[in-house]
């Protein structure tokens, strides 16, 4: 393996596509410790006095992506700590240079970063499926990627973990930090981590992949050869404290996920109640995005389109839960998507791209039959959502021009339109509801969120607000790209989605915004939920 390899399998694109526990006893127990997924936030800020020991050492960067001549010399220190499942690396290095372009529609351009390279086994070579790791400059942040030793697509079928850098002008030095299971995922390709894995360290800088340029250099000599790398300091840890999903969780999650099949994507059931998920569809042909499960849990509804690229093509169809009976819903040539089932099933609110300057609400029938246009001209409403009361609660510039959209309630027939969100300069979206509330994620900037080209390096907040508009609060802030957030039969917790990088997962938190970690396992390329 050359550091050529391990430049060029980096993804060219950032998917845009998360309980507080109480420890009981008394006398002289000793409180177990939180865990480091607790402890550590992973924003790309380091302190290296954290750690009991760290290693510091010379990495000279040589061009030709590191099988070239001396360039540079930089200075990298790093420490290594774990608790009972979780490893925690930490690293400083210098760098004279901020490099970190990066393209919405290409990915990187120019960029530094760091990337981790483990012998699981510790047999002396890096070998398929061994793990690695990396975190690059990209933008105004950083982008993370799950990989694994391959002659293929290096980057993880089932992501996990996560990691951060950030640059200091001042001082012209990185920060890194990963943080990432000891064990191995549901697909082997990342190995159970102990005292006799190995690892080395490599180091990139103004990294260029279209031009196949860019420096790079590695802590211990050889990047494939690890008999002289020395091993994880992999200790034995007590148990620490750590949130768990709840049992007897109710309904069905219906999802999409190009888990098996790229781009296109499959939709698939989960069940919480057992832990099995279940591939509904097999139309590899067919694009499908916006799913929308019948609260009777018989049939999805969703748009799809045989050319993801074609927005003329995309139209409603709807499916059965066992995956029979497709019919096509809409036939036209304009875009039409997100649909959603009244409450008794025998409706569908979905939005139409057919009259400028945006999008409009339709309501029709569960056979297709058109029933009404709810929004007025020149106006653009999005992500309708039936309320318990019948009511459609939705997105629009209504309120607030585009593409500061806001959100608001209307009845189905269209009338009596009222504004929930009124905060200015952000834009909220695919809102659900309960009799009280509505939870949404909301984009932090009053810009186009699919042409800013920093929308993926910031962070999405999921917020809660009273139908009426009072009561707003933030529930998840963490810096991440969290999004489709929706309640659980029960009211109870709330799923939504993460985006970390190289994938996004399905995680439950409480219903007061506490995180209890990722709700549906073995699976992490998922574009879209609904939970009836």
């Amino acid at each position: 393996m050359t550091y050529i390899k391990l430049a060029q399998r980096m993804p060219l694109f950032l998917l845009l596509t998360t309980v507080i526990v109480s420890c009981g006893g008394g006398g002289d127990e000793t409180a177990s410790p939180i865990s480091f997924q607790q402890r550590f936030a992973i924003e790309g800020q380091v302190d290296l006095s954290e750690f009991s020991d760290t290693i510091t050492r010379s990495v000279e960067l040589k061009d030709n992506l590191g099988t070239g001549s001396v360039v540079k010399t930089s200075t990298l220190r790093w420490g290594i700590m774990n608790d009972d499942k979780d490893i925690y690396i930490a690293a400083q290095w210098t760098d004279d240079s901020f490099n970190h372009d990066f393209d919405i529609t290409t990915g990187p351009v120019d960029f530094d970063g760091i990337k981790l390279l483990i012998d699981d086994d510790g047999n002396g070579t890096l070998d398929n499926n061994d793990d690695e790791r990396t975190v690059i400059a990209a933008n105004i942040s950083s982008q993370y990627i799950d990989q694994h030793v391959t002659t293929g697509d290096e980057t993880d079928l089932i992501g996990d973990g996560l990691g951060r850098l950030s640059y200091d002008a001042a001082t012209q030095t990185y920060s890194a930090e990963f943080l990432f299971p000891l064990t191995s995922d549901a697909a082997n390709t990342d190995g159970d981590l102990s005292s006799d894995t190995r690892y080395n360290i490599v180091l990139f800088d103004n990294t260029e992949l279209a031009l196949g340029t860019g420096n790079a250099g590695t802590a211990y000599n050889s990047d494939t050869d690890s008999s002289a790398w020395p091993a994880l300091p992999i200790t034995t840890a007590v148990t620490h404290q750590r949130p768990e999903i709840p049992t007897g969780l109710t309904g069905l999650i219906a999802f999409i996920s190009e888990h098996d099949v790229p781009v296109n994507g499959e939709i698939y059931l989960y069940d919480p109640a057992t832990g099995i998920t279940t591939r509904v569809t097999n139309l590899p042909n067919l694009f499908k995005d916006n799913i929308s499960l019948s609260h009777d849990r018989s049939k999805i509804s969703f748009h799809g389109s045989p050319d993801k690229n074609d927005a003329t093509q995309y139209e409603i169809y709807t499916v059965d839960s066992d995956g029979l009976n497709l019919q096509q819903l809409t036939n036209n040539t304009i875009l039409d998507g997100h649909p959603a089932w009244s409450l008794d099933d025998t409706r569908i609110a979905y939005a139409s791209f057919r009259t400028a300057p945006g999008e409009s609400l339709i309501t029709m029938t569960a056979a297709g039959v058109e029933i009404d246009n709810l929004t007025p001209a020149g106006k653009a409403d999005n992500d309708p959502d039936y309320l318990p009361d019948g009511r459609i609660i939705f997105k629009t510039d209504r309120f607030n021009a585009s593409p500061k959209v806001q959100i608001a309630v209307m009845n189905e027939n269209g009338s009596a339109a009222q504004q929930v969100t009124k905060v200015d300069n952000v834009s909220d979206h695919d809102p659900v509801g309960d009799a009280q509330f509505t939870i949404f994620e909301r984009f932090p900037r009053g810009t186009a969120f699919n042409t800013d080209v920093d929308a993926g390096f910031i962070g999405w907040d999921i917020v809660e607000a009273r139908l009426d508009g009072t009561g707003e609060q933030t529930l998840l802030t963490d810096g991440w790209v969290n999004w489709l957030p929706v309640y659980d039969p029960t009211g109870q917790y709330i799923a939504y989605q993460k985006s970390t990088g190289s994938y996004t997962d399905v995680r439950l938190m409480t219903r007061q915004g506490s995180e209890l970690g990722r709700l549906i396992p073995g699976i992490t390329k998922i574009r879209y939920i609904d939970w009836k």
